[in-house]
């Protein structure tokens, strides 16, 4: 090896210890001097770490148990994501057409997606075949693909959802619910990168509303949004009820939370003193600023354990979406940044979200650590060493 090639290994193996370890670092505001810097011996980077040895051996989800590995079993993961929909089902069989963007007025649908999960996945990535690399068909060793969908009855689904609970690390279960432009099959593939990605130890849900799949359609999207909250309401409620979990924590994201904030208002006010959820995420909300500070705020943080708003500045469909309502949304920053008693409140603006879609909270690794502490360790902004502001004598956190 050349004394060149020699140095510049070198130099990039100082260069990685000195990223690592700055994500494994944080200051910790307490009042005590001596816990000023601690060292996180639990991040979301330590678990894809003991990950990925376990993954030489046997390559799978936690919690789920599997025979001898086969040889596929060594290139990807294999993740179960349960799910509720009011899609109307197409009749096709392509697990990518099984759903399609119209709502089914017969009410719900039940069953279980399997997604896979490559072994070369990098964190924050939605790996899919992409035609300017002249990827024309998924590949389950580069790509994380949808390898199919199965409809369940409502007795069945739950029945399997508890068992599942029982087999998992954590009797804990993670709803996701998507925003507006998303199809059926992007929900599920996303449900399952998040899930991965946190190290999530419990079971994965998706509830799917029938949004049309395209940019071009946001009105449309907004009216079956609305309609959808009274199935989201009983399939919350009934999840509470009848999933025998010890804890369910929900992400919910975009225009996702209108649907999710008028359920939980319903919810709050038939169990005002008991909290059915553990962590509630809502990730650039697209509510209505002035309507989530006066109606949802006071009501929502009543249904769960802990209420967490990530917001930013540079969200360019929250921007789209103000000058269409003509009022701020909920999930912006910057001089529109809301800030309420009993939620906290996240500035997302100084991490790169500039991505396709506005998933950026899906999409970034400082946004998916902080993830894993709030959903995996349950630790509030000031434990998980975010850096504190005021704003008008009340607290908000930003990276």
């Amino acid at each position: 090896m050349s004394p060149f090639r020699t140095l510049r290994l070198l130099a990039f193996g100082l260069f990685s210890l000195f990223l690592f370890s700055q994500c494994s670092i944080h200051r910790a505001v307490s009042a005590s001097a001596e816990e000023a810097i601690v060292v996180q011996k639990d991040s979301v980077f330590d678990h894809i770490y003991e990950r990925r040895l376990a993954d030489a051996d046997i390559l799978r989800p936690k919690g789920f148990f599997t025979p001898e590995p086969t040889l596929d079993e060594t290139l990807f993961s294999t993740v179960p994501v349960y799910y509720a929909t009011d899609r109307q089902p197409t009749g096709k069989l392509d697990p990518y057409r099984f759903y399609s963007g119209k709502p089914d007025r017969a009410g719900l649908h039940f069953g279980k997606c399997m997604v896979t999960v490559p072994a070369i996945h990098e964190l924050g990535e939605l790996e899919r075949p992409k035609w300017w690399t002249l990827e024309f068909s998924e590949d389950t060793r580069k790509h994380m693909v949808l390898k199919e969908v199965v409809i369940q009855s409502e007795a069945d689904f739950f029945q399997e959802l508890h068992l599942a609970g029982l087999a998992a690390d954590k009797r804990e279960a993670l709803v996701f619910i998507h925003g507006f432009n998303v199809s059926f099959d992007e929900a599920a593939l996303r449900a399952a990168q998040i899930t991965y990605d946190v190290s999530f130890g419990g079971v994965t849900l998706l509830y799917s509303w029938p949004s049309k799949g395209s940019p071009l359609k946001y009105g449309k999207d907004g009216k079956q949004n609305e309609a959808t909250e009274p199935n989201l309401e009983y399939f919350l409620e009934t999840l509470a009820r009848e999933g025998g979990f010890d804890k369910i924590h929900i992400v919910a994201h975009s225009m996702g939370n209108r649907a999710l904030t008028a359920s939980l208002i319903d919810l709050a006010q038939k169990s005002p003193d008991r909290p059915l959820f553990g962590q509630i995420i809502l990730a650039a909300p697209d509510v209505d600023s002035k309507t989530f500070v006066q109606d949802i705020a006071p009501l929502i943080h009543q249904t769960a354990q802990n209420v967490t708003l990530y917001a930013s500045s540079k969200d360019k469909a929250l921007l789209l979406s103000e000058k269409i309502h003509k009022s701020p949304r909920a999930g912006e920053a910057g001089k529109n940044l809301v800030v309420v008693d009993h939620i906290e409140t996240i500035d997302a603006s100084d991490i790169d979200t500039d991505f396709l879609g506005h998933s950026y909270f899906a999409n970034t690794w400082l946004l998916i650590n902080d993830l894993h502490y709030l959903i995996d360790r349950g630790w509030v902004a000031e434990k998980r060493g975010l850096k504190e502001t005021d704003r008008e004598k009340q607290k908000y956190w930003a990276f």
